[in-house]
């Protein structure tokens, strides 16, 4: 399944993101700062939006 976690810089996307990767998910980790997040992670794509910025 592939789930999509917005707000995956924080730490409830952080945990849920970690677990569906666990579970074996393809994450499409939704944020702000994509240099914060380890993309080269197997299953996990990161994009970059800003609600505050449409």
């Amino acid at each position: 399944m592939r789930i999509a976690v917005f707000g995956a810089n924080g730490p409830t996307g952080r945990h849920l993101t970690d677990q569906a990767l666990a579970a074996g998910h393809e994450v499409v980790a939704v944020t702000r700062r994509p240099g914060s997040l380890p993309s080269e992670r197997p299953g996990l794509a990161v994009a970059v939006a800003d609600a505050t910025d449409p």
